[in-house]
């Protein structure tokens, strides 16, 4: 990570953007390594969609939680501003509507029953389904239709993340630490 003296807001925004991408690498990659048997399961393919959405929220969760603690050291050109966790947050949700505009305009104009026809339609399609995949097992997708109740849930999920995330790290607030106090006996 960059010194943070040179961290600007840009670069944070791009970081917060680069995690949502990991976000949904992840989830791939373990969806079509370690459970491709049971995505085709209806129950079971909601219950890692939700795993899925709850890793995509702990990753932004971090990164919004480091750049606040990063913003309130004394020698950092930036300062804290709640106002842009919720920015972060929004961000990732205006590229999610992006791309899931593009999506359905794509399946319109170039899709039918059997896939799409066309290279860029084809990149859309792959672009979609990548950066969507944390919430997956709750987007029936089908023939380029799906759930109209996810798109609120791919909005909600990083905006929460991320303004959680940087208020968090704006008050000092470690939730490991939190969880410890009730595990363990004190003396």
């Amino acid at each position: 990570m960059k010194n943070s003296v040179e961290i600007t807001v840009r670069y944070q925004f791009l970081r917060i953007l680069l995690m949502q991408a990991a976000a949904s690498g992840i989830a791939l990659l373990f969806g079509i390594v370690a459970f491709w048997y049971f995505l085709n399961m209806s129950i079971v393919k909601e219950f890692l969609s939700v795993i899925f959405m709850t890793v995509n929220f702990a990753m932004l969760y971090s990164s919004a939680k480091t750049f606040a603690k990063l913003d309130n050291k004394p020698y950092t050109p930036l300062k804290p501003n709640k106002m842009k966790g919720v920015m972060f947050g929004c961000m990732v949700a205006l590229v999610t509507l992006i791309i899931t505009a593009a999506f359905k305009i794509m399946w319109l104009k170039f899709g039918n029953d059997t896939g799409v026809e066309g290279a860029v339609p084809a990149i859309i399609n792959m672009l979609f389904y990548y950066w969507s995949f944390p919430f997956n097992g709750i987007l029936g997708l089908n023939a380029g239709r799906f759930m109209i109740y996810t798109v609120p849930v791919m909005i909600v999920v990083p905006i929460a993340a991320t303004s959680i995330g940087y208020m968090a790290g704006c008050k000092n607030f470690n939730i490991s630490e939190k969880i410890n106090e009730f595990m363990y006996e004190k003396e």
